[in-house]
Parts: structure tokens; C-alpha cells; sequence
């Protein structure tokens, strides 16, 4: 754990894996795992809020829901304390945090007993990595033009279709003058128009 990046008492991780959550009648959780530091997986207890664990398993969106799950149920059958959560027998493995800044500390004076020792620390926050946005390949990119081009004609006809509309001419004179006449380009054509104007 000595590799982990430190500044002012606070340790920066990428990574965490957790096999046990041990629950009692603390606003604390302790959890048993491992930290992550330059690709190397290192033994490590944690005590966290469960407002920081909430905010861990809302950045790892559906890959964690059964983690929550399990909690969740365990929380409204909890008959004795500690209730001990056992990860790699419930879920097969333990269970893997990344994508997230972990803000690491140790506690101080030794607010819990488990965390006598150095490889226990108090995740203080944890805050999500963005993830660049996805460049479309070239031949999307490309695909996604003729498609706006596409939608801006169909528009263009629906709309010189409802200014013959407005000068009284019939509507199948009107479809004929926009370059309308069958069922399915006008359709089209109406759905381009609505599409537009409901994103202006």
C-alpha cells in the first residue's frame, strides 16, 4: 500500500475489489478487499458511510446491482451483528470497483478497532472518471450526413407542400408540386417536418 499516490494524509486509487461487507449497527460498513496500485492488486480493509457505498454502486450503474441487492436484503433480514456479506460465495468472485477516484485516508487515533493496523483506510469520497465521449468512425460520421441531408429534403418538400396548402391548391396538386405524390415519401416527409419542429 506504500505506492498509493498521497497528498496532505489522502490516498488517490483507481481500483478497489471487495469479498466481504460487514455490516452492524454502526453508520459504518467495513469491507474486506483489496486496492489496486500500478496494475498490482495489494490486501486492504476499508470502513466507508453507506452514503459512499451508494455513490460506489451508482457509478457502476447495472454491472453492481446484484452487490446492491444483497445488501438491501441482508439489511431487512439482519437477525445478528455483525452480518457479514460474503461476495465471492454469493456473487463467485469478489467485486470490482473501477472507472472511480477512491480519496483514501487513515483513520485517525484509531476511530475503529479493526483499522489498528496499516492496511486498513476510511474511503472519505469516491468520485467518477469521465469517459470521453465516443468518436464515430469516419464512415458514420460519413452515414450521419447523407441521413441529415436525407431528412433536410423530405422537410424542405413537406414544407413547400403546406405552402400550396395555403394558396388554396388541392392536396393531390399540392403532393404532386412538392414531389410527394406517393404514400410513403409523404410520410416520411411529414415525420421529417414534425422531427425538425419539435427540435426547434
Amino acid at each position: 500500500m506504500n505506492k498509493a499516490r498521497t497528498t496532505t494524509a489522502i490516498w488517490e486509487v483507481k481500483a478497489i475489489a471487495i469479498s466481504q461487507i460487514i455490516m452492524d449497527d454502526s453508520n459504518y460498513l467495513t469491507l474486506w478487499g483489496q486496492v489496486q496500485q500500478d496494475g498490482v492488486w495489494y490486501p486492504c480493509d476499508f470502513v466507508t458511510t453507506y452514503e459512499v457505498m451508494n455513490t460506489m454502486l451508482r457509478y457502476s450503474h447495472d454491472k453492481h446491482d446484484a452487490v446492491q441487492m444483497t445488501i438491501v436484503q441482508k439489511l431487512e433480514d439482519m437477525r445478528r451483528i455483525p452480518e457479514i456479506i460474503d461476495l465471492e460465495v454469493e456473487l463467485g468472485a469478489a467485486v470490482i470497483f473501477d472507472n472511480m477516484t477512491f480519496f483514501l485516508s487513515k483513520p485517525e487515533n484509531h476511530e475503529w478497532e479493526i483499522c489498528a493496523d496499516d492496511g486498513c483506510y476510511f474511503i472519505q469520497k469516491v468520485i467518477a472518471i469521465p469517459v470521453p465521449p465516443v468518436t464515430p468512425p469516419p464512415i458514420r460520421a460519413e452515414l450521419n450526413g447523407k441521413l441529415g441531408m436525407c431528412l433536410e429534403t423530405l422537410r424542405n418538400n413537406y414544407d413547400l407542400y403546406l405552402g400550396f396548402i395555403e394558396i388554396d391548391l388541392e392536396d393531390e396538386a399540392a403532393r404532386m408540386k412538392a414531389g410527394l405524390t406517393d404514400d410513403l415519401s409523404f410520410t416520411m416527409a411529414y415525420y421529417a417536418w414534425q422531427l425538425h419542429a419539435s427540435q426547434a
